[in-house]
């Protein structure tokens, strides 16, 4: 009896069983069928969305709606200063927006130096001794501890990187302190560029 119902299997699995060799049996003979068999795609599952960026919320006084509407990630009236007065100062040749950790307002790959030109208000400078907002005051603690954590990790990642890294702050380009910023500066930008200052040049262009 148990050899006929062997044998039944066999025949039922048709000749792929036979090919499989010694210890082949219906059942390893229907997986090398199935094997064979083209399967069904997985359905494609959508990727969650990604998290929706939250919005500043409304301004409460005039400071802070000058401050928000002077926010843009580049040409701000600050670099357009410092640009310039780089120019002026015979430092020309560099770059905007360069692609490296932070994306630093003027940068001179050559030399890997990197300067970063920050508005008072959204990079918390530490000159100006900012308070907060007054009203939404939690999204504000968040949003500039965010921003001051960012800064310092582009800036370590830079320095990682073996580049200098400077950075002038908002305030220290108003009129009465623009020329003993650009005198501090311009000097040090100079000899890390390999290059002569344009007589003149600690001294506003205009």
């Amino acid at each position: 009896m148990g050899n006929g119902a062997w044998n039944r299997g066999e025949r039922a699995g048709s000749a792929g069983c036979e090919a499989a060799g010694p210890g082949a049996g219906p059942f390893r003979a229907r997986v090398e069928l199935l094997a064979g068999r083209a399967l069904p795609a997985p359905a494609r599952v959508a990727a969650p969305p990604a998290p929706a960026r939250v919005a500043a919320p409304p301004a409460t006084n005039e400071n802070v709606r000058k401050s928000m509407r002077g926010n843009k990630r580049a040409d701000t009236r600050p670099e357009l200063v410092v640009r310039a007065r780089l120019r002026a100062a015979g430092l020309s040749g560099y770059r905007l927006q360069w692609k490296v950790p932070g994306h630093p307002d003027v940068a001179w790959p050559g030399k890997k130096v990197a300067l970063f030109v920050n508005g008072c208000f959204w990079h918390r400078c530490p000159h100006c001794n900012l308070s907060l907002p007054k009203s939404n005051v939690e999204y504000w603690v968040v949003k500039f501890a965010r921003n001051v954590e960012r800064d310092e990790q582009s800036r370590a990642a830079l320095e990682a990187l073996g580049w200098k890294v400077h950075v002038v702050w908002e305030c220290q380009l108003k009129k009465k302190a623009i020329d003993a910023t650009m005198a501090e500066l311009l000097p040090v930008l100079a000899e890390e560029l390999d290059k002569e200052l344009v007589s003149g040049a600690l001294t506003d262009p205009a």
